[in-house]
């Protein structure tokens, strides 16, 4: 049942009840999981969120869906305020979008690549080997290593393309217009820093792991490893490999392991 509030009639791909991922324009955290609670009576979305989750008024913000729903969508709003609903639960208000798109999630959503990495992880001391990520989605990843880390938890970073994060730093900056500008500062480069930084010392957890191939280097370990914390940015990442695999007319780009050192 689709709830009206004067007039204000809820997206028909939005329900009471839906999680999603909150990703906040100029903040550094990680998105923030929130749950649509209510729709308000002047048609604001009613996101209840953690307490420590503070936006101010006129924060630009992009809504996803979260990893565990069965279809993809996402959209752009905008803080309008906070609110405790029935009273007692803190609430954040967002601007109602007019269009929500969804799509069915595909096996595409998890795309083969063939990137640089790194990963850092304790031991005696701090060690950070090379790796090549041949399997990307929004969860997780899977690497090739030489070394097999002897914990399980992990810090990813990853090689991304340049072209890629000067598409996502335009959006951004697109977004932005001339809010926050500040004499001699650079919006494009400074937005282009600041999404480079966010692939960097990504938390991890070591899932599974065996011996690939070996060679007479020695063995070449395949690595499965998932997120602590869903990755807007893989997510991201993932739709521009699916879209630059779909244009070249190639499903599978094949992976470097051997290159793994």
């Amino acid at each position: 049942m689709k709830v009206t509030r004067r007039g204000h009639k809820l997206p028909d791909t939005l329900k009471i009840g839906e999680r999603f991922l909150l990703s906040f324009d100029g903040a550094n955290a990680s998105p923030q999981p929130g749950r649509l609670q209510d729709m308000s009576k002047d048609g604001a979305l009613c996101i209840d969120v953690a307490p420590e989750c503070q936006p101010p008024r006129g924060t630009r913000v992009t809504v996803s869906s979260i990893p565990q729903s069965p279809t993809d969508f996402h959209f752009s709003s905008e803080i309008l305020g906070r609110r405790k609903l029935d009273g007692h639960v803190p609430v954040l208000l967002l601007k109602a979008p007019n269009r929500v798109e969804r799509q069915q999630r595909r096996d595409a959503f998890r795309i083969s690549a063939a990137l640089k990495a790194s990963v850092a992880w304790e031991e005696d001391e701090t060690l950070r080997k090379p790796a090549v990520l041949t399997n990307l989605s929004g969860g997780g990843a899977r690497l090739y290593m030489r070394r097999l880390p002897q914990t399980e938890h992990l810090m990813l970073s990853i090689s991304t393309p340049d072209a890629f994060i000067k598409e996502w730093a335009t959006r951004q900056v697109g977004r932005m217009g001339n809010r926050n500008s500040r004499i001699f500062s650079d919006p494009f480069k400074e937005a282009c820093d600041k999404l480079h930084d966010s692939f960097a010392e990504m938390e991890t957890r070591l899932v599974k792991s065996n011996i690939h191939s070996e060679d007479d280097r020695g063995p070449i370990y395949a690595l499965a490893a998932s997120f602590t914390q869903p990755s807007e940015g893989a997510y991201r990442l993932v739709r521009y490999l699916e879209r630059q695999a779909a244009q070249r007319g190639v499903q599978d780009l094949p992976p470097s392991i051997a290159t793994a050192a």
